[in-house]
């Protein structure tokens, strides 16, 4: 019997071209928010508080890509040995970026009023690190309870408020973007939009028609 064998490069692959796009854009967002930190060019901006920023742009990286290596090496199954170390990178540097970003968002940098600490967009921020992290912490118990689909569905929606935080920044630097309710519209939809979007999708095959078996019998 004569087996045909696939030559087809599995960048083409549907997990290839997801591990392709998630690296593509990461790169670009990197390039754009991450760079100028990294490179220490915006330091003087941020005087005071550039140290934090400075952990929150790794613990950003890390998430970022390894992140999407993650997904992956999860959706092909490739390197699969590596998945583990590949997730607890992500997980813990994902974990730092995330409280980083709270400890600034927090702070009284750049806010033209020092003393209100806790407005809508500070809240709005805040609430998107916390349920990274919620969710982060529900993908790491799924599992060590070895329940993988629950982990592979949180995993699936950290990776989303992930992306949600570059969006925001992103979008943040669009012209004309304050007449939306002031900014702060925006800050709360730019993370609760795609997170709804995600449970939807998520959730689609859970509410699909059941397909009834016939009995043994009939």
């Amino acid at each position: 019997m004569a087996y045909v064998v696939s030559t087809r490069s599995w960048w083409l692959s549907p997990a290839g071209l997801l591990l392709l796009a998630g690296l593509l854009s990461s790169v670009v967002a990197w390039s754009m928010i991450a760079a100028p930190v990294a490179s220490f060019v915006n330091a003087p901006r941020h005087s005071g508080h550039f140290a934090t920023l400075y952990v929150h742009m790794l613990g950003g990286t890390v998430m970022l890509f390894f992140g999407a290596a993650n997904l992956y090496i999860g959706a092909s199954r490739r390197y699969f040995r590596y998945h583990k170390l590949v997730g607890l990178t992500y997980l813990c540097g994902g974990a730092i970026g995330a409280i980083a970003a709270m400890v600034v968002t927090m702070s009284p940098a750049h806010k033209s009023n020092p003393a209100a600490i806790f407005s809508n967009a500070t809240v709005s921020l805040v609430m998107l690190a916390v349920a990274w992290l919620g969710c982060a912490g529900m993908a790491y118990r799924g599992a060590r309870n070895r329940r993988y689909d629950s982990h592979r569905q949180w995993v699936i929606r950290s990776y989303v408020l992930a992306w949600s935080f570059v969006f925001c920044r992103i979008a943040g630097r669009v012209s004309d973007l304050d007449e939306l309710g002031g900014g702060e519209a925006f800050i709360w939809l730019s993370w609760v939009a795609p997170f709804i979007a995600c449970e939807f999708a998520l959730q689609w095959s859970a509410t699909s028609k059941v397909k009834l078996r016939p009995s043994a019998g009939s």
